[in-house]
């Protein structure tokens, strides 16, 4: 119910549909009851006129008053069907910009538990499986709650007994829908997460298909994507069987009250305290009374599926986003740059510690690289530093204050950060310079390029600046894109720069054009550089070597080489050098 309840709220701001939508049911089910009472009325008409010939014209008009009615009725059944369309596909609209949102801003951590995939499944299949049956699903059932009020309240009016026998069945509708209620619910939330289970291993063999191709593990992935796709269907046969039996149960449950109205109306009759045309009318309501369940009852897998939905999206929606706390205002373009580690400790969840006791000043505008083994928390770091995590024990300072204190917006535009896995988006070349600078000009954005060396081949390009880029087919090298990061973060214009792997995916003379770029990026501004390739640290004013998540080693390149025994096997120089 709670789940219900949020996605009516969905239908929030659409209340010149909703208001569409009352009155036209109400011409529906007003329409429903109309009929079966003309047809009583004839024929008790015509039952009362024998002997005394029938009066052609009163039934003539009955028959056409049902006629109208049921005209009236179609109508505003289609213009109902209308309405609840627009609302299904506006609230599909609404639930999936509410969950993007809320991706948008949920922490890394978040990204670090939860496989893309999955996200993916909860974006697409859960909002449109739960925003169409919000339209199609909740709306009919209020639709059959109201048909089913009126339709009492008319029988009771025309005969109260009748009515009571019609209504005798409703306990055992009860218990029998609770029943298959509790079994489908758990069937299809566990049908859902299965769904997302399978997109997400889709999602991560097909991102990742050159290796499953370099490795030759298109079998196993073919296995493990059946094994996948069979629990699906097992899980999604047993839930609609579950499901689908809610239907023929309750049409179970109508015919016994069908019966029962028949047999009860007929000693009404022979008793004369009921006329045969009432008896056919209550027949024909009967049926009607029993309709909306069954409607209910034919969705009713489909609303469960929603509602497994709805809740893996609200259950996204629910996670706290990355909160931007910070009590010390921070103006980034006040920023000196001075960085100070104090026993910094730090471990992901309940894992190890990654950094361990890791104490280091960095004074503003120096250029310091970092160096290590993989795994030895170089990249820890740098999220440490932009705060996609806190240490779980010591600070980090910044101009002297600590991070924790300080907006993490506002900290992140002093800071930019230039990776080994540049990340493109769909748009032009100018539009992925801009991408963290906002109104940007074009002569802004083509002095970035300028600095970064990227101006030459961009102007090389069909459009230049305008050529469109998709992840599919960039046209641009690896080092090219490279490029076009340095030319993002320089358009930044940060205090301080990390660059993290920035040219260890390129050949060397790529390499040399992109540490030229660098250079003059790093004129004047606070660096941390990340790296193993030698020629990428040695000009560094300070090299820091990591093992272990702690510092065994400081120096210059000069220093280390002749000093420091990990460093000189991370240069691939022997003890003796």
């Amino acid at each position: 119910m709670r789940t219900l309840r949020r996605l009516l709220g969905l239908l929030r701001g659409q209340g010149r549909r909703l208001a569409w939508l009352v009155p036209a049911q109400l011409v529906v089910t007003a329409a429903g009851l109309a009929w079966p009472w003309v047809l009583g009325r004839a024929t008790d008409l015509v039952a009362d006129s024998a002997g005394a010939g029938v009066p052609w014209g009163r039934l003539a008009a009955l028959l056409l008053g049902g006629l109208a009615a049921t005209a009236a009725g179609a109508a505003a059944q289609a213009l109902n069907g209308m309405a609840t369309v627009r609302l299904s596909v506006g609230s599909v609209k609404g639930m999936r910009r509410s969950l993007f949102s809320a991706l948008v801003r949920l922490p890394v951590a978040s990204y670090d538990t939860t496989r893309h995939g999955e996200f993916m499944s909860r974006l697409t299949n859960d909002t449109a499986s739960a925003g169409e049956t919000l339209g199609q699903g909740i709306l009919q059932f209020f639709a059959s709650c109201l048909s089913l009020a009126l339709t009492f309240g008319f029988m009771l009016r025309l005969s109260w007994r009748l009515a009571l026998v019609s209504c005798a069945t409703l306990p055992l509708t009860f218990l029998a829908g609770r029943a298959l209620v509790r079994i489908s619910r758990r069937l299809y939330r566990a049908r859902q997460a299965a769904i997302g289970e399978i997109n997400a291993t889709a999602e991560e063999m097909i991102a990742g298909q050159h290796t499953v191709q370099a490795f030759c593990r298109e079998p196993a992935a073919e296995a493990e994507f059946g094994r996948l796709s069979d629990r699906v269907r097992a899980l999604a046969l047993r839930a609609d069987v579950v499901g689908g039996a809610m239907g023929p149960v309750m049409n179970t449950i109508g015919n016994l009250s069908y019966l029962l109205v028949a047999a009860m109306g007929g000693w009404f009759v022979v008793r004369g305290t009921a006329t045969v045309g009432l008896v056919i009318t209550f027949l024909l309501y009967a049926r009607q009374f029993g309709r909306p369940v069954n409607e209910i009852a034919a969705q009713f897998g489909q609303i469960q599926s929603a509602i497994a939905g709805a809740e893996r999206v609200f259950r996204t929606m629910d996670e706290p986003p990355e909160a931007d706390e910070g009590r010390a205002p921070l103006d980034p373009a006040s920023v000196r740059g001075a960085i100070r580690f104090e026993k910094v400790w730090f471990h992901y969840g309940d894992g190890p510690a990654v950094i361990r006791d890791f104490s280091l000043d960095i004074p503003a505008g120096a250029r310091v690289a970092i160096v290590g083994e993989t795994g030895s928390g170089k990249t820890t770091l740098i999220s440490l530093l932009a705060r996609f995590y806190d240490p779980c024990g010591g600070r980090i300072l910044l101009d002297g204050t600590d991070l924790r204190d300080l907006p993490k917006r506002a900290l992140r535009r002093s800071i930019a950060i230039v990776l080994q896995d540049v990340r493109l988006f769909s748009g032009t070349v100018a539009e992925n310079i801009a991408f963290g600078c906002d109104g940007a000009t074009r002569e802004e954005i083509e002095a970035a390029a300028r600095l970064a060396g990227a101006d030459g081949f961009i102007r090389r390009l069909p459009q230049g600046y305008d050529t469109p880029i998709n992840q599919t087919d960039t046209a641009l090298s690896q080092g090219q894109c490279q490029l076009l990061s340095i030319a993002r973060a320089a358009l930044a214009d940060p205090r301080i720069l990390v660059l993290d792997e920035a040219t260890s995916s390129v050949d060397t003379r790529t390499e040399l054009r992109i540490q030229a770029a660098l250079a003059r990026l790093l004129r004047g501004r606070t660096s941390i550089v990340i790296a193993h390739r030698l020629s990428t640290v040695r000009d560094a004013d300070r090299i820091v070597v990591l093992d272990g998540g702690r510092i065994v080693g400081a120096g210059t390149h000069e220093e280390l080489l002749r000093d420091n025994a990990p460093y000189r096997r991370l240069c691939g120089v022997g003890d003796a050098a």
